[in-house]
């Protein structure tokens, strides 16, 4: 149990921590009902609420009862709260979340490897790497149909491997979907808000590629699809 100086000390430091980091708070909220409705501290929206009601009721009550505290805090409301200001201070970043166990491509691949895996795992698209662990690009559906666009169908063949397919890997020729890299220390929020955006042609964001600073150059440490970061 906590008195309530403690928790009131940490409820300011909290307000603190969402000004410094947010600028503040929106049309007069509080910093609880402010972070509440944010996608990332949606799952402490419980516990917001409780804080909030906890730290208005000894702001604005007598809790005291012949000269002493009546009211003491609970250690898991407590821990709870140090956690949303560890949060608030140090938000998850991309690289917190991002897959890092890929199944990934070489352009030596078998073509009829890889689209059995795919079938496998449910996969529609896999990344491309090169011996450095750099992106070539994506292969996915679109590629085949583009080198059949391309080629015709004699084109194809059973020993075919990833490197028949260079030519349609390219993240910028892909149809419906469309392909970004993101840095691993960008905040997991930035990479929610741009899975939630569209491109000019309508193209709905598949997959982040992330790397140490964000560049194509750099070899890929792990990748980000919606289903990491949108409920």
């Amino acid at each position: 149990m906590a008195g309530t100086g403690k928790f009131i000390a940490l409820c300011k430091e909290l307000e603190s921590a969402v000004k410094t980091r947010y600028g503040g708070t929106t049309r007069g909220e509080s910093a609880y009902v402010f972070l509440s409705k944010k996608a990332e501290f949606r799952a402490y929206a419980k516990e917001l609420d409780l804080i909030r009601e906890v730290r208005n009721l000894i702001q604005h009550k007598e809790v005291e009862v012949k000269g002493k505290e009546a009211i003491y805090v609970d250690d898991v409301l407590m821990e709870a709260l140090r956690e949303i200001i560890r949060l608030v201070k140090h938000p998850e970043t991309v690289r917190d979340i991002c897959s890092t166990e890929l199944e990934t491509a070489t352009l030596s691949t078998p073509i009829r490897e890889l689209m059995d895996r795919m079938l496998d795992l449910g996969f529609s698209h896999i990344p491309v790497l090169d011996e450095n662990g750099k992106l070539l690009g994506i292969f996915s559906e679109n590629s085949i149909f583009s080198r059949v666009a391309k080629e015709g169908m004699d084109a194809l063949a059973e020993k075919d491997t990833v490197r028949d397919y260079v030519a349609y890997l390219d993240i910028q020729d892909h149809v419906r979907d469309s392909f970004d890299f993101i840095a691993a220390k960008e905040e997991t929020e930035d990479a929610r808000v741009r899975f939630k955006q569209r491109d000019p042609q309508g193209k709905r964001l598949a997959m982040l590629v992330v790397t140490e600073h964000g560049r194509p150059a750099e070899p890929v440490l792990g990748v980000l699809t919606p289903y990491d970061v949108l409920e």
